[in-house]
């Protein structure tokens, strides 16, 4: 049983490492998330669209020297350098940088029009207008100036639609960057979005043309894999860029997963150990419970403070408690030695290591499928937490048939067990029904 157990375990493992590895339809979802990704910018501010316009001078105020129509500004946005990225605090570390191209005459209405560009979700950090460039079109004869922005700190990501850290470490993420006109700039001039080495196209939405542009080689910084810059003009005052990275979640698994399965199996091991070792037993389980919580609580201190419980705080919530679960263990099988009961104590100690083993991982891995992770192949975890339960029952069936006899002694009344013969003082001792005098 212990053979078998053991092997079935390892097997359970292996299978849960394979469900986790990219699969090939992994490859064709990822492509597909530049279209998807726009579709749902497009739902989530579609109602800024929908909105009635407010008014952005006091009543009675108007702009003196207003133009016949809106002045272009042309926005080439870029994404230079990850520098950080923080999952407590919501935010994405690194630099961005605005071109700003835009007609001479914009220099009759505003000193800087270069300034007027701002970027809503920048944070801490620091903000640098470099030099102005003089350019001019040949074929119109048209005089223009660019300006580039430097933005260096803080973006953050509370508002991202895809920020969810219930699947934490199998996660993905999406950044988003609000690029809008300060106000009443909407009077003077119209954002309109550039495309430089970049895949260009338009979509229509609600008799509307907006640009979308796609920049998809990015690499691999700050613990995620980012692909697809993308920015879509959303409409003459509001232009969105994003981001998508997936987490690189192998640095996580060697600095927490692997050691708390470490700890959690030590936890199960003290089953091995002969029950008269009450004392090594118990400092093992209490040695990998106090691991596993020190292991928590680094991991708890990197992730946000409020919001749905993520399936890594999960997977060490269930673990402690298994902890707690063997010393109870521990404590009914030093009973059941105590009271001279072997074969419950041994019925025990198989269904403390084995069968709350494959529980365990029971539980840890349905609770994985049950949320449904995008990175997670969803076949490969329901095929595991399958196979587990068919394995938890297995188990504990057989288990039970094979501790039968010593089940029926503890259920069964006292006056119906067999008493040993206690002879009297002074009577024959008796050896295989056969008295002294028989020798």
């Amino acid at each position: 049983m212990g053979r078998c157990g053991k092997q079935l375990t390892i097997l359970s493992l292996l299978v849960f490492l394979l469900s986790i590895l990219p699969v090939d339809g992994a490859v064709g979802q990822k492509a597909a998330q530049p279209k998807k990704k726009v579709r749902q910018l497009q739902e989530e501010y579609e109602w800024e669209e929908e909105e009635e316009d407010e008014e952005s001078l006091p009543e009675g105020v108007r702009l003196k020297n207003a133009p016949n129509k809106s002045i272009e500004l042309l926005v080439l946005p870029s994404w230079n350098i990850f520098l950080g990225f923080s999952d407590r605090r919501k935010v994405l570390e690194g630099r961005l940088t605005i071109i700003a191209v835009y007609e001479n005459i914009a220099l009759d209405f505003v000193e800087n029009p270069h300034q007027m560009i701002d970027v809503e979700n920048f944070g801490d950090g620091e903000k640098r207008h470099m030099a102005t460039l003089s350019l001019n079109n040949p074929t119109t004869g048209v005089e223009s100036s660019s300006t580039s922005t430097v933005y260096i700190g803080d973006f953050a990501q509370a508002t991202s639609p895809i920020f969810d850290m219930k699947c934490f470490p199998f996660d993905r993420k999406q950044t988003l960057f609000r690029i809008t006109l300060q106000k009443p700039g909407e009077l003077v001039f119209a954002l309109s979005l550039g495309c430089v080495n970049g895949v260009q196209s338009n979509s229509t939405v609600d008799g509307k043309v907006r640009t979308t542009c796609t920049w998809s080689e990015m690499g691999t910084y700050v613990g995620f894999e980012w692909s697809n810059w993308t920015c879509t003009q959303m409409d003459n005052e509001l232009i969105i860029c994003s981001m998508d990275g997936i987490r690189e979640w192998g640095a996580i698994f060697n600095s927490y997963m692997w050691p708390s399965l470490i700890f959690t199996m030590m936890g199960f091991l003290s089953f091995t150990l002969d029950v008269k070792m009450s004392m090594p037993r118990v400092a093992t389980t209490m040695l990998a419970l106090v691991s596993l919580t020190s292991l928590r609580n680094s991991v708890v201190a990197t992730l946000p403070a409020s919001g749905s419980i993520s399936w890594l705080e999960e997977y060490f919530l269930v673990s402690k408690t298994f902890m707690f679960l063997n010393l109870a263990g521990h404590a009914i099988s030093f009973y059941l030695d105590a009271t001279g009961r072997k074969g419950l104590q041994r019925l025990a100690n198989k269904c403390n290591f084995f069968g709350m083993l494959w529980v365990l991982w029971l539980i840890v891995f349905a609770r994985l499928h049950v949320r449904q992770c995008e990175l997670v192949d969803s076949t490969g975890t329901g095929v595991l937490v399958a196979f587990l339960a068919i394995g938890t029952v297995s188990f504990y069936v057989s288990v039970f048939v094979a501790y039968r006899s010593a089940l029926k002694e503890s259920l069964l009344p006292t006056r119906f067990l067999p008493t040993a013969i206690v002879p009297a003082p002074g009577a024959a001792h008796m050896v295989d029904g056969k008295g002294a005098e028989d020798d």
